[in-house]
């Protein structure tokens, strides 16, 4: 067995990169930029108002007192109006200023007489509320630098520079493959001996959460061949596969064996963590594959703690879940020998005597059959291997979950 952090130091060093695909931006969000993205416009492209008011020439108003509206200039014109140095237009946000003017007064502080601007006694600065030519971006500048990720502020920043697809790092498609004969599906009546299947409803709405879509289920009895014919087929067709059950060395688990027969490298099985300890992964050419306990709890604290790392090599994403100190406020004794992830409850508070931000609860219900407390916990609380007990008050680490 290894440890939790050598399972996942070989993960980011085994585990390699889609390859980069195109994307039309509206289809882009939550993958990864695979290319620097450079401007091919100034953003604005003419001098702009930012206001509704009225523009002149700054100069204009060391000279006269008073300066004649000449115009109503809109958003979206296409005439490049010319102004005197003795009138002012009527502008409004997002309109080209004319050519001579180069300052906007908000239409809140004007002040109209017989249909002229009076400018005498103002206090302003030249090129007030004037957004100059490439104030957001200038042609040729680094918009979006290669590795970031896009969101939907990014997207909108591509889009108001003309960029109609850009060139990002894959996502996988990914099968999710479920043995285990007692399984029956949910809106079945159970009969003897059987549970109704959740891990693939547990799996699937976890890759949702990540943004990832491309996913196939499909269920396989306890049998090595049938196993190791639906592994190797999954190999043809998918980047990633998730197998839940039958990965430990009792008499119906194959998939160790479904592995070997599919000349997948095992490049690791069993950590010393406590839920799932059996935990199976190799990858065959650029292919990776997970082998999940089939435990439900054993399932999620599994892919929380590696099949996300496994999801970010895969595709340059972020996903891996964000840790952070907290003051436990129960007690809690374990053996020597394995790291456990305890389902907790956190919540944001301030002790000024422990200066932390965060106090958390370890709940009842730790087994790795149990999802009734999972479905209560917003965090895993880290019980390293070599600790044996924490205390009420002690300080713990937190992994945080998705919301």
């Amino acid at each position: 067995m290894i440890s939790v952090t050598e399972a996942k130091e070989i993960i980011k060093s085994k585990v390699g990169r889609l390859p980069s695909i195109i994307k039309p931006i509206d289809e882009a969000v939550d993958f990864v930029l695979d290319q620097d993205v450079f401007s091919p416009i100034n953003v604005p492209s003419f001098v702009q108002s930012s206001m509704d008011g009225y523009a002149f020439a700054f100069e204009s108003k060391q000279n006269f007192s008073v300066l004649e509206i000449t115009e109503i200039i809109q958003a979206g014109t296409s005439k490049q109006s010319v102004i005197s140095k003795n009138s002012a237009v009527r502008i409004f946000t997002g309109a080209p200023l004319p050519d001579g003017a180069d300052t906007v007064l908000m239409q809140e502080k004007a002040r109209i007489e017989n249909g002229a601007l009076v400018v005498s006694g103002l206090e302003i600065e030249k090129g007030l509320n004037a957004r100059p030519i490439g104030a957001d971006i200038q042609e040729g500048a680094l918009a979006l630098q290669k590795g970031t990720l896009l969101t939907p502020a990014s997207i909108g920043f591509l889009a108001s520079i003309g960029i109609v697809e850009v060139a990002v790092i894959n996502k996988p498609a990914v099968q999710i493959i479920l043995t285990g004969n007692e399984l029956k599906p949910i809106g079945n009546e159970l009969s003897f001996g059987q549970i109704y299947e959740s891990n693939s409803h547990t799996l699937k709405a976890a890759l949702h959460q990540v943004g990832i879509y491309d996913i196939e289920i499909i269920s396989v009895e306890d049998d090595l061949n049938r196993i190791s014919n639906a592994v190797g087929k999954a190999l043809e067709k998918f980047d990633l596969i998730l197998l839940t059950g039958g990965v430990s060395v009792g008499d119906f688990d194959f998939v160790l064996e479904a592995t070997k027969a599919n000349n997948i490298d095992q490049l690791f099985h069993k950590i010393k963590q406590k839920p799932g300890k059996p935990l199976f992964i190799g990858s065959k050419g650029d292919k990776v594959i997970c082998g999940l306990p089939g435990n439900p709890a054993s399932v999620l604290s599994c892919f929380y703690n590696y099949v996300l790392l496994v999801l970010d090599q895969l595709s340059g994403t972020k996903l891996v879940l964000p840790q952070v100190k907290a003051i436990v406020t129960n007690a809690y004794k374990k053996p020597v020998g394995l790291t456990h992830f305890l389902k907790g409850k956190f919540e944001l508070t301030r002790d000024n005597n422990t200066n932390s931000d965060y106090k958390v609860t370890i709940l009842d219900g730790q087994e790795s059959f149990k999802m009734n407390s999972f479905a209560l916990a917003n965090c895993f609380v880290e019980f390293p291997e070599d600790t044996t007990m924490i205390n009420a008050g002690d300080e713990v680490f937190l992994t945080l979950f998705p919301r």
